[in-house]
């Protein structure tokens, strides 16, 4: 019988988990199972994981995924990744304390708002790259202390969501640095940095901060435990993992100078991996430590992405909505059709795509940013609107690049958005930018799931595991003649930028003036 060799990834996201082995010699998914977060909204803002709802879930994903595989299948290492930021605390008896707290979660926004109003936070994401949220452990564990002392001093230990599951896991209590990146942390130095405990008033959480191992090591084996509730191996091996902001990079093949990672999702995610660390554009976004001593950049238009085009296809696309919903035609044509059948550059219509009421995230900073139509005409019609949104995130990706001071030739693009050629293409067109669309399904997930290859031994590096286990899928090249007609709208794009944000500012202040006391 033939012994096939697979590695296994777990994704532990906000809204989902998922599970997969995939073929160490070929990158082909073998068994794959998927799961909701047990998610609990206690009160407006407040966003929290019971760990052990948490673990039974992720325990059951494994359990399906390795009674999927056959007898010839060994399974050689696991590897674990999952949402950055948020407090996941054990006590002394290594149980957790109280519910883990997730990183969208808001009740500590008072408490960062008084270390920007002390002036720190300039200090502070020049030691990080990090434009802090509120959702990261820091000012979570300062909400802490000061509303729930007694929890707050039960704490012995404090770490990040995948390093629950590898807690779990193996029975080690560890965390790694690109965790511990969006803590965060000492960004040049790779280490913890003292200065976030004291601008926080969390000195004493410094010593509870577990040994922080790089992301390609082994963290520890399989429990007897654990090997019950999930069915694998007693003693495999459990890699430390990453961040899913850094796994997803590692899972599309994107780690080198000159590349760089858009995910068209709700947001438009747009990172960049150098050999050296970058804090440029100052004051926006996050900075990430990768694995093989390389730094992660990234920076976010919040709801630029796949919500715009969702919002003008149901606000004006009426008739396709209802075709939609009779299964007469999918999403996926009619964006495809709307494209095919309008020319690029959508007869100088330009779309800002700023509708998450967050505003502006990158790459500046406006709460006050909402989406706007520039050059509506009386005969403009629904197709060349949607265009235009397409264009315009796409616009806002360069925008974003431009940003960066470093070059970037190739973009690999990822997320729900990624699966349209159409919008692919208008991306590679608008950037003049080689666009590449892996065939990767779970880019999370397999990942972590290199990673744990590699620390293994089963391959050298990142690079040899990529080569094997990173299926290219689509490429598309920028069409040249249309270079000239985006430069024109990139310069419109961000002409109009200056004097919107005074717009802005005034609807904002009527509105407030509007707001009932």
């Amino acid at each position: 019988m033939t012994r096939r060799s697979v590695v296994v990834g777990i994704d532990k996201g906000t809204s989902s988990l998922k599970t997969i082995a995939v073929d160490l010699a070929t990158g082909e998914l073998v068994a794959e199972c998927g799961a909701k977060t047990p998610c609990h909204y206690p009160s407006p803002g407040r966003h929290e994981e019971d760990p052990e709802d948490t673990w039974r879930s992720v325990a059951s994903t494994i359990r399906s995924v390795v009674g999927d595989l056959g007898p010839d299948s060994v399974i050689e290492a696991v590897g674990v990744t999952g949402h950055m930021g948020g407090l996941w605390a054990l006590g002394g008896d290594g149980r957790p304390v109280g519910n883990a707290i997730c990183w969208p979660d808001a009740r500590a926004t008072a408490i960062l708002d008084e270390v920007g109003d002390r002036g720190e936070l300039d200090a502070l994401f020049d030691i990080s790259g990090n434009a802090l949220i509120p959702g990261t452990p820091y000012p979570l564990l300062a909400w802490v202390k000061r509303h729930e002392p007694a929890r707050y001093a039960d704490i012995a230990h404090f770490f990040m969501a995948k390093d629950y599951i590898n807690y779990r896991l193996t029975g080690i209590v560890a965390t790694e640095e690109s965790d511990l990146s969006f803590a965060p942390c000492d960004f040049r130095g790779r280490r913890k940095s003292e200065a976030f405990f004291t601008a926080f008033g969390i000195e004493e959480m410094s010593a509870r901060l577990p040994d922080v191992g790089v992301s390609e090591a082994i963290v520890g084996a399989v429990t007897d435990a654990a090997a019950a509730e999930t069915g694998l191996p007693v003693g495999t091996p459990v890699c430390a993992g990453t961040g899913d902001a850094t796994a997803n990079m590692i899972g599309i093949g994107a780690a080198h100078d000159g590349q760089a990672v858009t995910t068209i999702g709700t947001s438009l995610m747009n990172g960049t991996s150098t050999d050296h660390p970058l804090l440029e554009p100052r004051g926006v976004g996050f900075g990430f430590l990768m694995p093989e001593n390389r730094w992660q950049r990234q920076i976010t238009n919040s709801g630029g992405g796949t919500m715009c085009l969702d919002w003008v296809i149901n606000t004006f696309c009426q008739v396709e909505v209802e075709r939609i919903s009779a299964g007469e035609t999918t999403l996926g044509r009619v964006v495809c059709e709307f494209a095919q059948d309008t020319e690029p550059g959508s007869r100088g219509l330009v779309f800002h795509p700023y509708l998450n009421t967050a505003g502006a995230t990158a790459p500046f900073l406006d709460v006050n940013a909402r989406g706007s139509f520039l050059g509506l005409r009386g005969d403009t019609t629904p197709a060349e609107m949607v265009r235009a949104v397409m264009e315009g995130t796409a616009l806002s990706v360069r925008d974003c690049y431009a940003a960066m001071p470093v070059r970037i030739d190739e973009i690999r693009l990822t997320g729900g958005g990624a699966r349209s050629v159409e919008w692919s293409q208008i991306i590679a067109d608008v950037l003049q930018k080689t666009i590449v669309a892996p065939d990767v399904p779970e880019s999370g997930a397999l990942g972590a799931a290199m990673l744990a290859a590699v620390a293994t031994g089963q391959y050298p590096d990142l690079d040899a595991a990529a080569a094997q286990m990173v299926r290219e899928g689509r490429v598309h090249e920028p069409d040249p003649a249309t270079a000239d007609l985006y430069d024109a709208a990139f310069s419109t794009y961000r002409a109009v930028l200056k004097p919107l944000r005074d717009v802005w500012a005034a609807v904002a202040d009527d509105t407030d003036h509007l707001t009932p006391a």
